[in-house]
């Protein structure tokens, strides 16, 4: 007879750190957690059986005993990340271990009707699903811009994609797949990347600056996701940066978004090649300004055209300036500058670094770092993934 399954804090802080570190010692959970070594091997011992913890070779210590390295066995089952955003939807299926295993998408124009984006949704979950590997997909984890309720597994508004207010995903979803639906901001979403399979890993207080069409914050208090009272943390793409700037989509003005977002770097392009202020972005866009992106901006200033590079140097500096009030607030060990943007170029990023040193106070700079985000467009579905991990981790 089997030992009985392990459930609650004690499993999901031994997995957590096996995920984290990638590989551990009996030892070293003992240590890290100030558990009775009796205790912790009972523990192991359980998850052990249960499969979804795993021997991953031996060490030898310092006394010459042997110890057995332990990691999660990403195998033992599988979860999908759904990331929809104002131009994409991107799905991956990952294993327990973060390691993805499959990957769809599709791009999405802008306006299309509710109902159909969640077509797309379903279709990529399907799809990853019913791959080879997706057979011990346990469960789905999606994540959305906006305000979101993750205990009902609803999306109140995405001010970036018309149309979308009050939708109940996780309804939508779990209906024709069978799995249980998780929920949660994309920007949170990439945070929880960032934090397990990222340049945050092992970080405590961080913060992940998502910079794409839109602008948000995920944000990490203690070695804790924080969402904020109704889960509307991490808006920082709606602080005011110019109080006389231009209008925003959320209904105030002059906020981050319409300065460095993407829509509002596009749109400012697009203004451009109109009045003629840069021949190398109306070459690339064939002279129709308005399908120009904020990546075509970022093409045009690695080719060093002054109009581009002034865009992004403008961009950049707001940026900074945001991340530098966030920082001076809550004091994070780490920054790490995410999300679509972040490709668009050195003229971009640095000028958010420059922006950044310009306005934090000194003893408050040579604590923090900026990292640049690895894990490319696809974070916010990782993140998700993992997010909808957590079910498995807990033993609920």
């Amino acid at each position: 007879m089997s030992a009985p399954r392990l459930a609650g804090t004690v499993r999901e802080r031994i997995l957590s750190l096996a995920r984290e570190k990638g590989q551990v010692s009996r030892g070293e959970i003992s240590q890290a957690f100030s558990m009775d070594k009796k205790a912790v091997s009972v523990a192991v011992d359980r998850l052990l059986s249960e499969g979804i913890l795993a021997v991953n070779g031996v060490r030898e210590s310092r006394s010459g005993r042997r110890r057995e390295i332990l990691a999660v066995n990403g195998s033992h089952a599988a979860t999908v990340g759904i990331d929809l955003g104002a131009t994409h939807v991107i799905g991956v299926l990952a294993d327990l271990s973060g390691t993805v295993l499959d990957r769809a998408s599709y791009d999405i124009r802008p306006g299309l009707p509710v109902a159909l984006i969640l077509d797309q949704m379903r279709t990529i979950a399907a799809r990853l699903v019913s791959t080879p590997r997706g057979g011990g997909a346990r469960a789905i984890g999606v994540c959305v811009p906006g305000f979101v309720h993750p205990v009902e597994g609803t999306s109140l508004v995405a001010e970036n994609i018309p149309g979308w207010k009050d939708v109940r995903i996780r309804d939508a979803l779990q209906e024709g797949l069978g799995l249980p639906v998780r929920v949660e901001d994309a920007s949170r979403a990439l945070a929880v990347g960032e934090r397990w399979l990222g340049k945050a890993r092992g970080e405590r207080d961080f913060l992940v600056l998502d910079l794409g069409f839109g602008i948000g914050m995920g944000i990490f208090i203690g070695g804790s996701l924080y969402r904020g009272t109704g889960w509307k943390s991490g808006e920082i793409g709606h602080t005011v940066v110019d109080p006389r700037g231009l209008p925003c989509a959320c209904g105030g003005r002059g906020c981050l978004e319409t300065v460095a977002s993407g829509r509002a770097i596009a749109r400012q392009a697009a203004e451009g090649i109109r009045d003629g202020r840069s021949q190398l972005l109306g070459e690339l866009t064939k002279g129709n300004a308005g399908v120009v992106t904020a990546q075509d901006v970022g093409v045009a200033a690695g080719m060093s055209d002054p109009f581009a590079m002034e865009l992004l140097e403008a961009a950049g500096s707001a940026a900074g300036l945001a991340l530098a009030n966030a920082a001076a607030i809550l004091n994070p060990s780490v920054v790490v500058l995410g999300g679509g943007l972040v490709s668009s170029g050195r003229v971009f990023l640095d000028a958010i670094w420059k922006s950044a040193d310009r306005h934090l106070m000194p003893g408050m700079r040579q604590d923090l770092r900026i990292v640049e985000s690895e894990l490319g467009l696809d974070g916010s579905a990782r993140g998700m993934a993992l997010i909808a991990s957590e079910r498995i981790f807990s033993g609920t």
